[in-house]
C-alpha cells in the first residue's frame, strides 16, 4: 500500500494508518537527518572503529530524526497534505528538512566551522547586509560558486541585535528599556510609522499569494516568520537563486503599486503638514484676501 493511500486511510479515521505511515517513512527521516548533518559538517566517522560513525555524530543524528518525527507526525495529522498536488514523500521533505536545519542552527552554531570557513562566511554576510551587493555579485567577488555563496549568507552565526538584549515577552521600544528616559521616537513618529505599515500591507496584501509567501517569509513582516532563502527554496521546490529573483520581482510590483496608493497619500500628507509651503516674501495680495475673508465672516456673524 502506498503512502497516499495510507494516508488516505487515515484522513477516513483509521489511526493504526497513521502508525503504519510512520514506519514506513522512517528511512526517509533518518536520509534527511544524514544530508543536513553532513550540510553542517556533523558527519564524522570514528577514528577506531574504521565503517562506523561517531559517538558525536550518532547522538546528532538521533536528535535529528527526533526533530523529523515530530514534523512528521505534525503534518500528516495537519491534514494539510493534498496527494492530488505531489507525492507525499515531495511534501515533507522541506518541513523536514527545514525543521532540521534550524534545530543544527540553534544547537551547534558556528562551531563546526574552520577558522577560514567562518572568514568566508563573515565576508559573504558582511558583503550581503551591510554592502547591499547582489548574491550574484558576491559570489563573483569571493570567486565561489553561486549555491556556496548562498549558503554563506543563509548560515546563523548569531548576529545580536537590541531585540536580543530585551525580554522576549517585552512588547514596548527596546531603546526605551535599554536607556530609560531617552525614547528613540516621539509619539508622532510612532504613530506615523503605525500608519505607514497597516497601509504597506494593504499593497502587500494585493499582492499574489506565491509572492505574499515569498516576500512576508524572507523578510518576517505580516505575520510570517523570518525563513532562509534555502527553507523557502524547498517549500516552493526553487533553487535559493530563484527565490532571490521572485523577491525581487514582487518588491518591484510593490513600488509599482506605491504611485497613487493610499500609503503614497499619508506619507504626502504627513509631509507637508510638518513641512508646510511657505508663501512669497511678497505676500500683500494673500494678507489682502485674509484681512476681506475675515472682514465678511464678521459682517455675517452680526446679521
Amino acid at each position: 500500500m502506498t503512502n497516499e493511500k495510507l494516508v488516505r486511510r487515515y484522513y477516513g479515521g483509521d489511526e493504526r494508518a497513521l502508525e503504519e505511515l510512520y514506519r514506513r517513512n522512517l528511512g526517509l527521516i533518518r536520509r534527511i537527518a544524514r544530508e543536513t548533518a553532513r550540510e553542517f559538517n556533523c558527519l564524522h566517522m570514528d577514528r577506531e572503529r574504521p565503517g562506523e560513525l561517531s559517538g558525536y555524530t550518532k547522538t546528532i543524528l538521533e536528535d535529528l530524526c527526533g526533530e523529523g518525527a515530530l514534523e512528521f507526525l505534525t503534518r500528516v495529522q495537519s491534514r494539510e497534505y493534498d496527494g492530488s498536488r505531489a507525492v507525499l514523500a515531495t511534501y515533507l521533505y522541506p518541513h523536514l528538512k527545514g525543521r532540521m536545519t534550524r534545530w543544527l542552527e540553534q544547537h551547534i552554531g558556528n562551531l563546526s566551522l574552520s577558522k577560514h570557513e567562518m572568514d568566508a562566511v563573515r565576508q559573504a554576510q558582511r558583503l550581503y547586509h551591510s554592502g547591499q551587493f547582489s548574491i550574484e555579485e558576491i559570489a563573483e567577488k569571493m570567486d565561489v560558486l553561486l549555491e556556496q555563496a548562498v549558503k554563506h549568507i543563509r548560515y546563523n552565526t548569531h548576529f545580536v541585535g537590541v531585540n536580543d538584549l530585551v525580554p522576549g515577552s517585552y512588547d514596548g521600544d527596546p531603546f526605551e528599556r535599554l536607556i530609560p528616559g531617552n525614547l528613540s521616537a516621539s509619539a508622532e513618529q510612532v504613530v506615523y510609522r503605525k500608519v505607514c505599515i497597516e497601509l504597506l500591507q494593504e499593497l502587500f496584501d494585493a499582492l499574489p499569494k506565491k509572492d505574499r509567501d515569498i516576500l512576508g517569509k524572507f523578510y518576517g513582516v505580516f505575520g510570517f516568520e523570518k525563513t532562509s532563502l534555502k527553507e523557502i527554496g524547498m517549500y516552493h521546490m526553487m533553487k535559493e537563486s530563484a527565490v532571490e529573483k521572485a523577491k525581487e520581482r514582487a518588491v518591484t510590483k510593490l513600488k509599482k503599486a506605491y504611485p497613487g496608493s493610499r500609503l503614497q497619500i499619508w506619507r504626502n500628507v504627513h509631509r507637508m503638514i510638518r513641512r508646510p509651503i511657505l508663501p512669497a516674501k511678497d505676500d500683500r495680495a494673500l494678507r489682502r484676501s485674509f484681512t476681506t475673508s475675515t472682514l465678511r465672516n464678521q459682517e455675517s456673524g452680526r446679521s
